[in-house]
């Protein structure tokens, strides 16, 4: 894991978000962002908007730049799984905030289905596949055994400090 990264995690931990955005604007300034950096500056960015509080308080667009980090996304990262399941969560849960509300929610539960399908394994990207759509018997058990799965994933991969890492767990961690 990036040390850079690694800092702006405690950063965020700690709820001091316009220092982690300082350091953001950094390490991207510094590397061009590669996907690992963008997947967190995009959460944090869409985290920005929906859950701090007014505890965010740099003067800049959040909205803006959280669309211009999505086209940047989908024109260098389309074809990664993960991509594809953090950018399309997000816009699923609040297309508004995207731009076109109807085509958007289209796009994300689009972008949903390919993170699936791209890497059918990993069970997170399954139960949330299989929780946007209307389920019949067999795919409700399929969703029930994702679920059990990603307890695993969840405990081994996404365990750290970090915005994402922590809603993660609060979100993703279910019966």
């Amino acid at each position: 894991m990036n040390q850079n990264l690694e800092k702006i995690f405690e950063l965020e931990s700690a709820e001091k978000y316009n220092e982690a955005y300082s350091e953001y604007q950094n390490l991207i300034s510094e590397n061009n962002a590669d996907f690992e950096t963008w997947k967190y500056y995009f959460f944090f960015l869409w985290s920005m908007l929906e859950d701090v509080n007014g505890l965010f308080k740099k003067d800049i667009d959040l909205r803006t730049e959280l669309e211009y980090e999505l086209k940047n996304g989908l024109k260098k990262y389309s074809e990664i799984a993960e991509f594809n399941f953090i950018a399309g969560y997000a816009i699923s849960i609040f297309p508004y905030e995207f731009g076109d509300y109807e085509e958007l929610e289209i796009k994300g539960k689009e972008m949903l289905k390919k993170a699936f399908e791209l890497e059918q394994s990993n069970p997170i990207y399954k139960m949330v596949y299989l929780g946007s759509k209307s389920l019949n018997e067999k795919e409700q058990s399929l969703y029930k055994n994702a679920c059990a799965e990603s307890k695993l994933i969840l405990k081994t991969k996404h365990n750290g400090k970090g915005l994402l890492n922590e809603y993660y767990n609060q979100v993703f961690n279910r019966e």
